[in-house]
């Protein structure tokens, strides 16, 4: 080993002895941020994995898919698609969503539907192989002919592995439109993904058994050898009646992708605060690290050692913390990945997947969080590595000279640069439906800050001298602590700096979260004027059973309700790369649309000449679909295309695909469906709620299972799904705080240890040892008061650009500003007191030796 390599180890070795508990805290920010992130990466490739293996079983092998924009096709249309040249073969398929009844409850109908697929089984066999049942009397796979082999039979259904799970039983009893369909388990489905939900029967009988005799979801195309798609597509499209639609399987993929995709980048970014957090801690430690050894530094560079020794030193400092903590922080991110996977589920609680599945393990996803935190940590040292070579060494030797070396850290012009980017990058629209501008905006807004905490804290402290002059000379600990920091503000804003930027990123979450959570609670009391909501099960194609007209007024005519509204609810699909658009047909005429509806800007009139349909739009279909306000668009509805009139936009937490409402009359005169499928009841005076929803379940057959709820129910209810959705949310937040406490902590106790020569010196001149624990714990307060506070105004401003552009751009809503004061005080008086405690116990530790001990020279 060459002697620069033992001179490096050597300062490594002395720089982890005199500050083993800051070094630890800064291999633990690093190991949570790597943890966090990669654990979230992990989770959310495995719940994309499952899906694409779900969606890989039911698509199989198909090249194209044809299907209706809205409801279901026409049978009809098979052959017309089988005939096209370069198609070889069309396969139909209906798709259910059906909710099974338990056996052992009474009758109790599930809450999660199982899908049930119609499928021919002699064309499915080339197409979609995997959906191939095989009788439960056989043996191997394939299909079967014999006295066991009952697939053609009305009531036969087979089940994969996880449906037999959820619902044991030679029996099956599903409900439809509140009636009992009751199907003998033949068989099971091998060839479907593990953790799959599914179940299959022939066409024919689930056409016989569900009322949809000539009805098809949707046709399986796969192409003739040879054959290419695009003109195979040019041939077919002019064939294929309004509203429907042929796209490649992966559109589905895509879909749900597309859909997902925002709340995931959301939460890594979120993940990715945790090791930005240590990285600003890992800069804070190795600072300090730099002022404490760069007299030896310098006295080394004197006796002959290479120029570039104090920087390597730093380097290999910071990169030594990066490894330890991304060894540790990857395996904990695996550990932590598993437990989310099997307790939260694949979606951590967004409601996109269902079901855990398997843990994605990716070796280049873990190799890339390693090298990010390594990265991260090199990084943190760089700065400090280079302000060590700023002076000459003859220079360093001299007293105060580590506040010289620490003021290249503070510069007015890169904040100003970087502030002037940040608003440039807010411009910017968003890059694959992603707000990566200002995420951008948001790291070039916090280094800005960053690079002005030494100003702040430097105008903070004269300000605060210039006011309390006269009061500070009858409390010596407070003068000498006031007078210490306004001589080293630089010293002072390094060791805030990880403060500030853990205190801003953990403001900036709980001043997004909260402000959504009080959106959402106030949109709760517009749309749910009603006591009681009812809603029909959806079983076809996004479809929902229906309440005919008699029905209807048997309801209207029940005692005990005042008054009723019913609403008819479809999906229809605009474009095959986004998911169904939800189109709520309800009654607008009865009061003014602004007491109906969340409106967010202006109504528009319809012109008088305009024949069109007047509708009113989520936030969202004006992004992911042009609807803009005062707009004519088309929609698909009774079979051809249908001009509207967009008259305004309404806010919609529900629905992040988009929703479109239209008048109750306008949908029936359009459509000619004069059913409904949900109801919204106002109970009479002293109406009992039980006899009403008995009544309601009597006089309408399709409403007989469905779980009337009133409106605090539903507001509850949604909470409470709101929670779940950002639950990982909160617990980053809550990480961010931790992690700013390990902050905290180790900065003021590297400060009493960095000047323990300072404090012996005024032991020997006099100062009680009581006055320097006050003087360090009164220096705390007032650092980290002033760091708190300049972190909250940063916070503040990172949250205001959360609010009004990271959502609206990444889930196409708006939403209310509000300051949660009542969670933001609490953990700012929590790192405030760590703060002066941390440097209580410090100050102790730091002066229980000797004067003459501690400002003795050590060469």
């Amino acid at each position: 080993m060459t002697s620069t390599a033992l001179l490096l180890r050597w300062l490594r070795r002395a720089q982890f002895r005199a500050q083993p508990g800051r070094t630890l805290a800064s291999v633990a920010a690093v190991a949570i941020g790597v943890a966090l992130a990669l654990a979230i990466h992990l989770v959310n490739a495995s719940a994309l994995d499952s899906f694409r293996h779900a969606i890989a079983t039911v698509n199989g092998e198909a090249d194209l898919q044809i299907s209706a924009a809205q409801g279901l096709l026409d049978e009809g249309l098979l052959d017309v698609v089988a005939a096209v040249d370069g198609i070889a073969i069309a396969s139909p398929i209906l798709e259910l969503d059906l909710y099974p009844r338990s056996p052992t409850r009474s009758g109790e109908v599930s809450r999660t539907p199982l899908k049930l697929l119609g499928i021919d089984p002699f064309v499915a066999a080339r197409v979609t192989p995997a959906l191939l049942p095989v009788a439960a009397d056989t043996q191997g796979a394939g299909l079967r002919t014999g006295p066991g082999m009952r697939l053609f039979d009305a009531d036969a259904v087979f089940l994969s592995d996880a449906a037999t799970t959820a619902y044991p039983g030679a029996e099956l009893v599903l409900d439809f439109g509140g009636h009992p369909i009751r199907l003998v388990v033949s068989g099971s489905l091998p060839g479907t993904a593990a953790g799959q939900a599914l179940a299959v029967m022939d066409i024919g009988s689930a056409q016989w058994a569900f009322d949809a005799i000539g009805k098809l979801s949707r046709i399986d195309v796969k192409l003739a050898p040879g054959a290419v798609l695009t003109s195979t597509l040019e041939r077919l499209r002019p064939l294929l009646p309004p509203g429907v639609q042929a796209a490649t399987p992966q559109a589905s993929e895509q879909r749900m992708s597309n859909l997902s995709r925002a709340y995931r980048v959301n939460l890594n970014v979120l993940a990715l605060v945790a090791l930005l957090t240590g990285g600003f801690i890992v800069f804070a430690t190795l600072s300090l690290a730099a002022v404490r050894q760069q007299q030896e530094m310098a006295l080394l560079a004197v006796l002959g050692a290479a120029p570039a020794t104090a920087t390597r030193a730093l380097l290999w400092q910071g990169a030594l913390v990066g490894v330890w903590g991304s060894l540790l922080g990857i395996g904990g991110g695996l550990a932590l990945a598993w437990l989310l996977l099997n307790t939260v589920g694949g979606d951590l609680g967004g409601g996109y997947f269902s079901g855990g599945g398997a843990l994605a393990v990716r070796p280049f996803a873990i190799v890339g969080f390693g090298l990010l935190g390594c990265a991260t940590a090199i990084l943190g040292a760089l700065a400090p590595a280079r302000a060590a070579r700023f002076l000459p060494a003859a220079r360093i030797l001299k007293a105060g000279s580590q506040e010289l070396t620490l003021r290249h850290f503070a510069s007015m012009r890169v904040a100003v640069a970087l502030t002037v980017t940040g608003l440039a990058l807010l411009l910017m629209p968003p890059i694959i439906g992603l707000p990566l501008g200002a995420y951008l905006a948001i790291a070039a807004f916090l280094f800005a800050g960053i690079s002005l905490v030494p100003l702040v804290i430097e105008h903070a402290l004269d300000v605060l001298r210039r006011t309390w002059r006269s009061s500070l000379w009858r409390y010596p600990a407070a003068w000498l602590a006031v007078t210490r920091q306004a001589q080293a503000p630089a010293s002072v804003s390094i060791a805030l700096a990880g403060v500030v930027a853990s205190f801003a990123l953990t403001c900036a979450m709980i001043i997004m979260v909260s402000s959504f959570r009080l959106s959402v609670d106030d949109w709760l009391d517009k749309v749910l004027p009603a006591d009681l909501y009812g809603r029909t099960p959806s079983s076809l194609q996004g479809v929902n059973a229906s309440i005919d007209s008699p029905a209807q007024a048997a309801i209207s005519a029940i005692p005990g309700i005042k008054r009723v509204q019913f609403l008819r609810s479809i999906d229809i699909r605009l474009d095959p790369t986004e998911a169904a658009v939800p189109l709520i047909a309800r009654s607008l005429t009865a009061q003014p649309i602004a007491q109906q509806l969340p409106l967010t800007g202006t109504v528009y009139t319809k012109p008088p000449d305009d024949d069109a349909v007047v509708v009113y739009v989520s936030e969202a279909m004006v992004v992911l679909h042009g609807f803009t306000p005062g707009s004519r668009q088309l929609l698909p509805l009774g079979g051809r295309q249908q001009p509207v009139f967009v008259a305004g936009v309404w806010r919609d937490y529900a629905r992040q695909t988009g929703a479109i409402t239209l008048d109750l009359e306008d949908y029936r005169r359009l459509t000619g469906d004069t059913t409904v499928s949900d109801v919204a009841v106002w109970l009479a005076e002293g109406a009992s709620v039980a006899a009403v929803t008995d009544r309601i379940r009597q006089a309408a057959p399709a409403l007989l299972n469905t779980a009337f709820r009133s409106a605090s129910d539903i507001r509850a209810l949604s909470l409470k799904i709101f929670d779940r959705s950002f639950a990982v949310t909160y617990v980053l937040e809550a990480i961010a705080i931790i992690v700013g406490l390990f902050g905290v902590a180790s900065t003021y106790a590297a400060e009493a240890l960095n000047r323990a020569r300072e404090f012996g010196m005024m032991r020997h001149l006099g100062v009680s040892r009581a006055m320097v624990m006050g003087q360090l714990s009164i220096e705390a307060g007032i650092g980290t008061t002033v760091a708190l506070t300049w972190g909250g105004l940063l916070g503040l401003l990172i949250g205001v650009i959360l609010i009004k552009q990271v959502n609206p751009q990444s889930f196409h809503w708006t939403m209310d500003m509000a300051l949660p004061l009542n969670i933001l005080v609490p953990s700012a008086l929590a790192l405030l007191v760590t703060a002066i405690l941390t440097a209580v116990l410090a100050a102790r530790s730091a002066s229980s030796g000797g004067p003459l001990q501690a400002v003795r020279q050590d060469w």
